[in-house]
């Protein structure tokens, strides 16, 4: 009796049966490939805006957080920090602007100087405010020459108040969106406490 042996290879079946799940784990790399490349994109989107929100944040809080009492010379080249002296009553006065006359909310705008001990003439007139919905810092230099930057692009709801129960704390609210995707927002709310006298933070309604 004769052995018959089968031939090797592979029938209509199984190939059909391998090219499905071939294309099925082709399928699904896929699938897995977009998700991950989606929560990529959704991680580098908003870990930009993040690093945008901190920058905003950093900014408003050092500005105000450098702010130290003015020193003034008198005729006798005699230094003297603005509001020392017996009479004088105008220390470096931090200027919080309430421009929607909403006196709860606080104020809309802040001014203040930052000042250099070594140079009693040299002091820069800071201002932090919202123009066309982005956030503003100007300096202005002891010859009245005005610089701007832009903190952040996009910016609703600030608000820099006056703690009552603290005469040396500036507190400061804002909402920052992405200027790319709006639904991406971040509110913030922090304050700034100056560690030294001779400052005075004040409310100043506007007409």
């Amino acid at each position: 009796m004769k052995n018959i042996s089968r031939k090797s290879g592979f029938t209509l079946i199984e190939l059909a049966v391998s090219t499905v799940i071939a294309a099925l784990i082709g399928l699904i790399i896929v699938v897995v490939y977009r998700g991950n490349l989606t929560t990529w994109r959704w991680g580098q989107k908003h870990m930009e805006f993040n690093q945008k929100v901190q920058l905003a944040m950093k900014q408003v809080f050092t500005d105000i957080k450098k702010v130290n009492p003015i020193v003034i010379q008198d005729k006798k080249d005699n230094l003297w920090f603005q509001g020392e002296k017996i009479g004088d009553l105008f220390p470096n006065l931090v200027k919080i602007y309430d421009k929607d006359k909403n006196i709860e909310n606080g104020g809309e705008e802040i001014t203040f100087y930052h000042a250099i001990f070594t140079r009693p003439a040299e002091k820069t007139n800071i201002r932090i405010f919202l123009e066309n919905g982005a956030l503003l810092r100007e300096a202005t230099d002891p010859n009245g020459t005005k610089m701007r930057i832009v903190i952040s692009d996009k910016v609703e709801e600030l608000h820099f108040l006056v703690n009552t129960q603290d005469i040396y704390e500036v507190g400061v609210q804002m909402r920052i969106i992405d200027e790319d995707d709006p639904k991406i927002k971040e509110d913030l709310a922090f304050a700034v406490h100056l560690d030294t006298d001779l400052i005075c933070v004040k409310l100043i309604p506007m007409e």
